[in-house]
């Protein structure tokens, strides 16, 4: 059978046109204001000490994720941007779920390993850590579970779930000499906060969350529950609350239809209007731009031109350009068209799916380019 990447000339790490957000991060076509506009504040962030704190939101299919990973790319290759970024999807959460579902999903995600080097990292370079950490908390609960992190054995797991807010079993509470688990908003964002001074006196860098699906949060009823998220978003979204950043992602076409923790006023004002950034649909030029800019980055040159070459009679004496092929000029024209069908917009997602469909069917069709005459053959079938 015929694969994708030889019938269109891919380069070796492509088997088809789909991005990928994790491998694909550096790349962001199309969106060059919205660029700007992240690297403005990434750069205000880092200037000024304070870690960067932001929503992204917009339509399904829109790139939120992969946007996300941008930006995490962005902050890892540049040397001006000193942080550590600590990734994760918002997990299942019911119509109850408190904070405590994003805070121990984001230690998960920070991990026992680092955690644990970063406490025997402070406490080689200041003995008195465990005051520190009971200054910076004011609670003795804590200070003594980030002490208790460097042990051996069970103990050390033990501070560990306790910090992740699960609640131990008598033994265990007793053994690393611990009070009842963690519930109030506040002692997780107090540990959250701990983790991101330890993260500034150990590796000199920015400790940054990134929670994304953050639509979950929708599923959230119960009013309790609501208030607890309220409250520890407000706290870490505070722009003084230097010690740990937040960049949250979610699926929402305007702010009204927003879930309640994150449209609440005393959470909006703390991010501040500016720092609810909107990805918007791709209008037929951005849409072109989209696909020229994937086609050149996927399709291998010198595999290009033997093609082109070689299946030249298909562009029905119409122009191809490198930047086009498969398609020819006009039947990329027409591809946007089609795509952007719809009300004249269209999404990343949609874009690559218009992609995958016309280009599969071209293989099965045997052609290696797409004029105007062809593409208009399928679209108007």
């Amino acid at each position: 059978m015929e694969t994708m990447q030889d019938w269109f000339g891919l380069k070796g790490e492509h088997k088809d046109f789909a991005i990928e957000t994790d491998a694909d991060a550096r790349l962001f076509f199309a969106r060059h204001e919205l660029h700007n506009d992240l690297q403005s504040m990434l750069r205000r962030s880092f200037r000024t000490g304070t870690p960067p704190k932001m929503v992204l939101y917009g339509d399904w299919g829109v790139g939120k994720t992969h946007t996300m990973r941008h930006v995490e790319h962005v902050i890892d290759t540049t040397p001006e941007f000193p942080a550590r970024i600590v990734f994760r999807e918002l997990p299942d959460i019911t119509s109850k779920s408190t904070f405590q579902v994003a805070h121990s999903a984001l230690l998960d995600a920070l991990s026992f390993d680092l955690a644990q080097d970063w406490v025997h990292s402070f406490y080689r370079e200041d003995r008195e850590f465990v005051g520190k950490i009971r200054t910076w908390t004011q609670s003795g609960d804590i200070s003594e579970a980030f002490a208790c992190v460097i042990g051996r054995g069970d103990t050390s797991r033990a501070a560990w779930d306790w910090l992740r807010g699960y609640a131990l079993s008598a033994a265990e509470a007793r053994s690393a000499g611990l009070g009842p688990p963690l519930s109030q908003s506040n002692d997780f964002v107090k540990v959250l906060r701990v983790f991101g001074r330890l993260c500034s006196e150990v590796e000199d860098t920015m400790l940054v969350f990134m929670l994304d699906e953050a639509t979950k949060l929708e599923f959230i009823t119960n009013q309790d529950a609501v208030n607890h998220w309220i409250n520890a978003i407000k706290l870490i979204s505070d722009q003084q609350t230097k010690d740990i950043g937040l960049i949250v992602s979610g699926s929402w076409i305007d702010l009204d239809n927003m879930a309640q923790p994150l449209q609440d006023m005393q959470v909006q004002s703390r991010f501040g209007e500016s720092h609810y950034i909107l990805l918007p649909n791709m209008d037929s030029p951005q849409t072109k731009e989209f696909i020229c800019s994937l086609l050149h980055e996927w399709i291998d040159p010198g595999k290009r031109e033997d093609l082109k070459s070689k299946y030249d009679a298909e562009a029905d004496e119409e122009p191809i350009s490198d930047s086009t092929f498969p398609f020819t000029e006009d039947g990329l024209d027409l591809a946007v068209d089609y795509a952007c069908r719809r009300g004249g917009y269209t999404l990343p997602r949609d874009i690559q799916k218009t992609l995958d469909d016309l280009l599969n069917r071209a293989i099965d069709e045997d052609r290696h380019i797409l004029s105007s005459r062809y593409v208009s053959s399928i679209v108007n079938a």
